[in-house]
């Protein structure tokens, strides 16, 4: 299907022109690093950041008080396989009235979830639309990405992802951790106790790493996320030192707080 993608809606009480007015103002609901005319037909500008995202967008369409519509001519992301994910899609904001109110209908055309990055594209076009356009629009001040601002949990998922499918669990310590990160398993475990600080819990890992003797069988889930919260299910079939072979089907829950992971538990 030619228009197939994700699509969201917000509603305010603002006319379909100060709407139309503040969508062109990109750098003000989107990123602060925005560069090029974001508001002239046939225009191109850049979106930025932290070397995670960045992409070029052709203005398609602008019609005031009515639609604004974007091509993506290029992008990268750093933590798909597919690099280019968004090149060729359109992104569509269609403004129409309604019971005296004004509704923005969001529409990334192509973005499906068989990309790598739907999950964290979603959330983030879901934070960039539904919180920071609207506060634009109905208190004047938006809540654009700077070059201060941390990751969202949805760009911690993501690379968390993309290197727990690589089994690349020192990596996700040592990106994604903050330093005073807390790790505990269940009261009683004969595996694991608790850390904190993330030097004591990288300890606690290697620990573990250095009496494995096999790994059999390794997967981690698709993640759920919930506000400040994601967890992933966990099933590993490894053979350790003192234990034999080791069956656990675990849950593992973290918490993200600017930009990065300050906490993990673990239930089995």
């Amino acid at each position: 299907m030619k228009n197939a993608g994700f699509t969201l809606e917000v509603t305010v009480s603002q006319s379909p022109n100060e709407v139309y007015d503040a969508i062109n103002r990109v750098s003000e609901w989107w990123s602060e690093e925005i560069t090029g005319s974001t508001d002239k037909l046939n225009e191109a500008f850049k979106y930025y950041y932290k070397d995670v995202h960045n992409c070029t967008l052709k203005i398609v369409e602008l019609v005031p008080g009515k639609r604004v519509a974007w091509q993506v001519l290029d992008n990268y992301f750093s933590f798909t396989k597919d690099k280019q994910e968004w090149t060729g899609t359109t992104i569509v904001f269609d403004i129409s009235v309604k019971n005296n109110k004004t509704i923005i209908r969001f529409t990334h055309e192509g973005l499906v979830p068989e990309y790598e990055c739907y999950n964290a594209c979603v959330g983030g076009w879901t934070q960039y639309v539904q919180q920071s356009l609207y506060c634009l629009v109905t208190t004047g001040k938006g809540q654009p990405n700077s070059k201060e601002t941390a990751f969202t949990i949805h760009e911690v998922v993501a690379r968390f992802m993309q290197l727990a499918r690589e089994e690349k669990w020192f990596e996700i310590q040592e990106e994604l951790f903050a330093d005073n990160v807390k790790s505990s398993d269940p009261a009683g475990s004969p595996y694991f106790g608790y850390a904190e600080g993330k030097a004591a819990v990288r300890k606690k890992g290697q620990d573990w790493v250095k009496k494995v003797e096999a790994a059999h069988a390794l997967y981690t889930s698709e993640p759920v996320v919930a506000g400040h919260h994601f967890a992933v299910q966990r099933s590993i079939d490894i053979s350790v030192q003192g234990f034999g072979r080791v069956k656990l089907d675990e849950l593992m829950l973290y918490e993200v707080k600017n930009g990065r992971i300050i906490s993990e538990q673990f239930f089995y």
